[in-house]
């Protein structure tokens, strides 16, 4: 039987980190940089409230650029600021002149975790009317202050086929900004796996009024919303099991009939990353996790079943994000980087990472020494069973060992 220890809430502190900007003596290039989760980009072809025809919304994530420290003659704090230009490039065969639109701004705050954190990002977009043509779109973001340019993968964009279409998702609460100006960079080409309620925007044609969204191991018939005047078809999806993965979007009535688009998790753990990592460090919770070690068709298979066996106990359990099994992993990072010693260089896998992802941050740390020199930890938690861990630096290699 599988048994779960229970965790308590954490408060994650992030370790501040301070450098100085590189310089570089001529423009640093690098081409077709992926779609990932510190920069990315989404667009909307014709929408009917606006009167451009193509919103380009585009999302750095702070810790992806480089932040020089500005000292302050008027202010006792210093400011940390980023610099960067962003150019969106559409060429046609028909077009002498390509239409280039640029954006420069400088970024600022006071608070240097900012700057290093996944939870912040500048996000603008381009808001364009262009002739109805078929475009290549190139977007480059340049670093100004490391001097480096990274050039996007170059990508279509239709507007000369007036059935053409991308996959919009907004959040549940920005529905009622649908109209509004704000929406201009609140929306997505990808639906973001997290705790947040999101809805499926799609053009108001009939042959949308009823669609399917399946991969090999789900499938979902819609009904769209009853709206009126709204000039979309918009679909609840926020109870459906989509994880991380790439879906059909299937619907009748035309020659194509069918579009794919992705669940992506924006901030997700890093240790989430290398699913054989994260399965190892589930035995801090689970006491049978050999299910994961089976021999599966294929990663995807195996990562369902990953999200399976952590279903059983979600918090929310009527919607796809775990909220348990992310802070788990949230404490992994933090571990990984805080508790890393010489001998081993994954701070979760030591005693004190260990007993980090399980508990949490103790509500006190006492730090001593034994006569032989060895340092000594006790961790305590304010529990109701008051509960207290022993680290000795048995090998004084910073390597402590819970004592039993």
């Amino acid at each position: 039987m599988i048994k779960l220890k229970i965790i308590p809430l954490l408060l994650v502190f992030s370790q501040l980190l301070f450098s100085q900007p590189r310089e570089f003596s001529k423009l640093d290039r690098e081409k077709n940089v992926t779609f990932n989760e510190k920069i990315f980009y989404s667009y909307w072809l014709n929408p009917v409230q606006f009167d451009e025809n193509l919103i380009l919304n585009y999302n750095i994530r702070y810790d992806f650029l480089l932040f020089e420290k500005v000292q302050n003659s008027k202010s006792a704090s210093d400011t940390f600021q980023a610099r960067i230009k962003v150019m969106l490039e559409l060429e046609s065969p028909d077009l002498f002149i390509p239409i280039r639109n640029i954006e420069e701004v400088t970024i600022k705050t006071k608070d240097f975790e900012q700057t290093i954190s996944k939870k912040f990002f500048y996000t603008s977009n381009f808001s364009i009317k262009v002739p109805a043509k078929k475009y290549k779109a190139t977007l480059t973001i340049i670093d100004q202050v490391r001097n480096k340019e990274f050039n996007f993968k170059p990508f279509e964009i239709d507007l000369e086929d007036t059935t053409n279409f991308q996959t919009i998702f907004i959040k549940e609460s920005d529905y009622k900004l649908l109209f509004s100006q704000e929406l201009r960079n609140r929306f997505h080409n990808f639906l973001p796996f997290s705790s947040e309620k999101y809805l499926l925007i799609l053009p108001d044609k009939e042959f949308f009024n009823e669609i399917t969204i399946k991969d090999n191991f789900v499938k979902y018939d819609l009904k769209r919303k009853e709206n009126v005047g709204l000039r979309y078809s918009i679909y609840n999806i926020d109870t459906l099991d989509l994880i991380e993965g790439v879906y059909d979007l299937i619907w009748k009535g035309t020659n194509k009939n069918f579009k794919k688009f992705s669940v992506l998790w924006i901030d997700k753990p890093e240790y989430l990353k290398t699913l054989d990592l994260a399965i190892k460090i589930m035995g801090y919770l689970f006491e049978d996790k050999e299910v994961l070690n089976k021999n599966f068709i294929d990663k995807a298979e195996q990562n369902r079943k990953f999200f399976e066996l952590w279903k059983k106990y979600d918090p929310t359990p009527l919607t796809p994000f775990n909220e348990l099994m992310a802070e788990f992993y949230n404490r992994a990072d933090y571990a990984s980087v805080q508790f890393k010693t010489v001998s081993e260089p994954d701070g979760a896998q030591t005693d004190r990472g260990k007993i980090f992802i399980i508990y949490g941050y103790p509500a006190t740390i006492e730090r001593s020494f034994l006569k032989d020199g060895r340092s000594v930890e006790v961790w305590t938690y304010n529990t109701n069973k008051n509960l207290k861990f022993t680290f000795v630096d048995e090998n004084k290699n910073g390597n402590f060992r819970l004592q039993k």
